[in-house]
């Protein structure tokens, strides 16, 4: 895949994406072509004031959006946070795609963003995204609610990266 800051340009590519019944099975609902505009300046603005924030990945051959992730500053379980999130096209789950792009999330919040700690989130009965979390190394810490619906909130320390082989690439 290759990674580009979210923009305008990828408008066509995340109203496909954000707006398949299957990916908003996992986010708590299908985004909007109005919605899918808000979050692209919600994250131009993110990118402008904290010089990083989520991308588009595409795939490297053809072109396609296939994923939208990365690292991000939200506000979640009542704290101020910055979260590896990931979202993958469904034509591409089950082939790594987002562990591959949380792991690069990963190396990027601990390396040239030295931050002391991500979290990462899901809704309770997103399993897959919860065995990904696993996977990178992430530790449950507690049940929450997010934009109305029930999450869990799982963490991952700089520390327990650098000690734990599988948690980066």
């Amino acid at each position: 895949m290759r990674a580009e800051p979210i923009g305008p340009e990828h408008r066509d590519g995340l109203i496909a994406l954000l707006g398949d019944p299957r990916v908003g099975a996992t986010l708590g609902g299908v985004a909007s072509p109005q919605a899918v505009d808000e979050q692209i300046a919600m994250l131009v603005r993110q990118w402008a004031e904290d010089g990083f924030g989520w991308y588009a990945f595409r795939d490297r051959d053809t072109g396609v959006l296939v994923a939208r992730g990365g690292p991000r500053r939200c506000h979640v379980a009542g704290n101020d946070e910055v979260e590896i999130g990931w979202t993958v096209a469904p034509e591409r789950w089950n082939q790594g795609l987002a562990t591959e792009l949380g792991a690069a999330s990963i190396e990027l919040a601990f390396g040239p963003l030295a931050l002391p700690d991500v979290v990462s989130f899901t809704l309770t009965g997103n399993l897959a995204s919860r065995r990904v979390m696993e996977k990178l190394g992430f530790a449950y810490e507690r049940d929450t609610d997010y934009a109305g619906w029930p999450h869990v909130l799982y963490r991952l320390s700089a520390s327990s990266a650098r000690s734990t082989s599988r948690s980066v690439v």
